[in-house]
């Protein structure tokens, strides 16, 4: 055992120590590797960092893209607003002789044309608008009677006349507005600009003045007019592309999202930011979630984030606050906008602690408050391939070490075998030698001895013809164990030239269990032969006498009987097969210490013929029931078995089998004994 072990270590400590060599240099390598990449993204990670703190500094000063904010002490906005001035010196400087709307007469003109309308009376309805319009000075009047005058010239037909009335809408009433606040010039300049043979550059101009006009989030109808003419000019724009005209169109976008970013801003105020400037300003830094458009914008360059939120930083200025408020999604652009386009494979993200990463960060580092529910993180660059190469290149160094580990093993394994193989057969020669050395003495000194009882000559005559016929057995004897080793010995080197003939199984069996009759009778035993027809009946074939009796005999049956039951026949060497039927009866004989019935069965099943021999004898261990069709091999040691033989007998049945395409195996059978199952190709 020792040295077994000793030629398994031969093998494989250099083996595993050349692995150990090459997987502790591949892990060194990758460390040092993984270690440049760590600090190349620290070093890109710092550089954002700084970026970060540069857009900061900015934001508090109101530069960059930063909203310019200006507070009074008590929080009072002192900044920018969206009201034009146009119209705020209206509002401060009224006409005095400008009536203000009467909301009952209108109410009272919009029915009696509504009831005009419905009796079909549209001449008396227009004449009845003309005088509201050249009677009436309140703007919002003298507007939606001019805008119903317009739709009821349309609805007749005259297009000359719904045109009128519309620019002198625009003339007259620029500012009227609707109850939802959209301007009533808006809506008659727009379509003006739909009946123009080329409206699409007074329809940019009306985007222009609509965007303009929108100055807080409740305008919905503004919006929604706005958004409308945006839509109209890009539905223009894809069927007769104008370089010009988008020219005009992105400065009015640029313009329209600037107002929106103030528009949100301006909203955002009450909800917080005026209290917190009021307070003092805790920090001088701080994060409010901006107000949302209620309506989205057809501007490609307004995406507002709902539930956005915006940073504000400001600092004392005098006795009141200066500072800047920047959206985070810009702030973030802007700190990482120069990575976009840096030749630099890294790249920075910033993101919530919240959201897992894509990939796993080379480097990461959370924010400074009042940002640290975020953090930066650095990827990229050649790190995935790098780690996949690396990985690559250990699953290949595994790989390699396995398969050369595994080559060793099986190069020790295969060196055991052949050495455990060479013990083996050296063991099998030597019990075959004492096996065959005991085998082939008994026979000669039984021979020898009666010899030479007979050449005294002081035999007594009736003692002669007994001693002769024991002489002739014991030859027998000897001839069968000098066959058997030379039968062996021709099936191992396919040397057999064996007759090949059809056979009937049934026939087979008879002969064969006639052959082992003299010697069963003679220990007692009772041999059984039945078989099973094709359709599944079972019948008697040959069956020994009682075991009181102490006869056995085989019984015969008509070819008329036989053939109306059916028949199994096979194709093969009548005498190798007889024989190997023989060795399978002897075989039951000799392993049973007392005297019992031994059954023989002869099947069919599919297309093969069992030939099933059953003892009652010791049986055969599970571990030993594949092995016993070794030559040579037997159950104990060949020195202290107490049953003759040199084990070739189920070997050689092993190998008649096989040359006859079958197999025989060995199984236990239930209540003690085994169970010898010789199988067969049927012949067609």
């Amino acid at each position: 055992m020792r040295s077994r072990l000793a030629l398994v270590a031969a093998f494989l400590l250099p083996t595993l120590l050349v692995a150990w060599l090459g997987l502790s240099a591949l892990r060194s390598e990758t460390e040092r590797g993984t270690a440049r990449y760590r600090e190349q993204a620290e070093v890109t990670l710092a550089a954002r960092l700084e970026r970060l703190r540069s857009e900061l500094a900015a934001v508090s000063r109101g530069a960059g893209d930063a909203l310019s904010l200006a507070f009074d002490a008590d929080g009072t906005w002192r900044g920018e607003t969206l009201r034009r001035l146009p119209e705020a010196k209206r509002d401060e400087t009224a006409a005095a002789d400008e009536p203000a709307s009467d909301p009952g007469l209108q109410r009272s003109l919009e029915a009696e044309i509504d009831r005009l309308e419905a009796s079909g009376e549209l001449e008396r309805a227009l004449d009845r608008l003309r005088t509201a319009a050249e009677s009436g000075r309140a703007p919002e009047l003298v507007a939606w009677a001019l805008e119903t005058r317009a739709l009821l010239s349309a609805k007749l037909g005259r297009s000359d006349d719904a045109s009128a009335a519309r620019r002198e809408l625009v003339e007259r009433c620029p500012d009227a507005r609707t109850a939802a606040g959209l301007r009533r010039s808006f809506v008659a300049r727009r379509e003006l600009a739909r009946a123009a043979t080329d409206g699409t550059s007074a329809l940019a101009d009306l985007y222009a003045d609509a965007s303009a006009d929108h100055a807080a989030l409740e305008q919905t109808a503004t919006a929604e007019f706005v958004r409308s003419v945006r839509t109209e000019l890009a539905e223009q724009l894809a069927r007769e592309p104008d370089a010009a005209l988008a020219a005009r169109i992105a400065v009015s976008d640029r313009d329209d999202a600037y107002r929106a970013r103030l528009r949100r801003w301006l909203a955002t105020l009450p909800l917080g930011a005026s209290d917190w400037i009021a307070s003092g300003a805790s920090g001088g830094v701080r994060l409010f979630e901006l107000a949302d458009e209620p309506i989205a914008s057809a501007n490609p360059l307004v995406v507002p984030t709902p539930g956005e939120r915006v940073l504000v930083s400001v600092t004392r200025d005098g006795a009141g606050w200066r500072g800047g408020a920047l959206e985070l999604s810009r702030l973030f652009t802007r700190t990482l906008e120069d990575d976009a386009a840096s030749a630099s494979s890294f790249r920075t993200t910033i993101e919530p602690l919240t959201r897992p990463p894509d990939d796993a960060p080379i480097a990461r580092q959370r924010l400074a408050a009042p940002l640290d529910a975020f953090e930066a993180r650095v990827g990229g660059g050649d790190f995935a391939s790098f780690v996949a190469g690396e990985r690559r290149k250990l699953v290949w160094t595994a790989s390699l070490v396995a398969l050369v580990f595994v080559l060793a093993l099986g190069a020790a394994l295969a060196t055991l075998r052949a050495v455990a193989r060479e013990v083996e057969a050296s063991k099998a020669r030597e019990g075959f030698v004492a096996a065959v050395t005991h085998e082939l003495k008994a026979p000669l000194a039984a021979i020898r001895l009666f010899a030479e009882m007979l050449e005294r000559g002081d035999v007594e005559p009736e003692k002669v013809k007994e001693f002769g016929g024991r002489t002739v057995r014991e030859s027998d004897r000897l001839a069968r164990l000098v066959d058997g080793v030379l039968d062996l010995a021709r099936l191992e080197h396919g040397a057999s030239k064996a007759r090949t003939e059809p056979l009937e199984l049934r026939e087979l069996v008879e002969r064969a269990v006639a052959t082992v009759a003299p010697l069963a009778r003679e220990r007692g035993f009772e041999i059984v032969f039945a078989a099973h027809a094709p359709g599944g009946t079972r019948t008697p074939g040959a069956a020994g006498a009682s075991g009181a009796s102490g006869d056995t005999s085989v019984s015969s049956e008509s070819r008329g009987s036989r053939e109306s039951r059916g028949s199994l026949s096979a194709t093969g060497d009548r005498d190798a097969l007889h024989g190997a039927l023989v060795n399978l009866l002897d075989n039951a004989l000799k392993y049973s210490d007392t005297p019992h019935t031994i059954e023989i069965e002869l099947r069919r099943t599919a297309d093969r013929a069992e030939i099933l021999v059953k003892d009652r004898g010791r049986g055969v261990p599970d571990a030993e029931r594949a092995r016993i069709f070794e030559p040579f091999r037997r159950v104990g040691d060949e020195l202290t078995r107490d049953r003759p033989g040199v084990g070739l007998g189920l070997a050689l049945v092993k190998k008649i089998a096989l040359a006859h395409a079958g197999d025989v195996r060995c199984e236990g059978r239930e209540g003690g004994g085994s169970v010898f199952v010789l199988s067969l190709p049927l012949h067609a």
